[in-house]
């Protein structure tokens, strides 16, 4: 653990919600090479993040001047880590909810399905016969 000025950590909360905003644009823009693309340099920056800032309580002396405004960028990082985090989460449901309809569609499609080995029609039916009671 280091002990880190207050100026030290205020560029490297900037670098980050500067790193958080990109992604976030690269997100709404679909532009999900830039977003893998920032995965080791936001990694990075966080192992750096948290090695510089192994002792917060040394930042955040309030006789410390710049230490408000440090608690306001750290709040406005949260945000920034809170709407990338929301994000993230979308595109990770939202890929699983693709890849699972592939898959139904695969199997639906495949030899389990309407068509044989030979890619003639399957002999049974996908779905089976519905029947009703027509004794009333």
């Amino acid at each position: 653990m280091t002990d880190v000025s207050p100026a030290r950590a205020h560029q490297l909360i900037d670098r980050l919600a500067r790193l958080l905003r990109d992604e976030i644009a690269a997100i709404g823009q679909g532009q999900l090479a830039r977003v893998e693309e920032l995965f080791p340099l936001k990694s990075e920056l966080l192992g750096e993040i948290a090695t510089a800032l192994g002792q917060p309580e040394k930042i955040f002396l309030a006789s410390e001047p710049g230490s408000e405004k440090l608690r306001e960028k750290l709040d406005e990082l949260r945000g920034l880590i809170r709407a990338d985090l929301a994000l993230l989460q979308r595109m990770t449901q939202a890929t699983g909810d693709i890849a699972r309809e592939i898959d139904r569609i695969r199997d639906r499609q495949s030899l389990r399905g309407l068509y044989g080995r030979d890619g003639s029609t399957a002999n049974e039916a996908v779905t089976p016969s519905q029947r009703f009671d027509q004794s009333i």
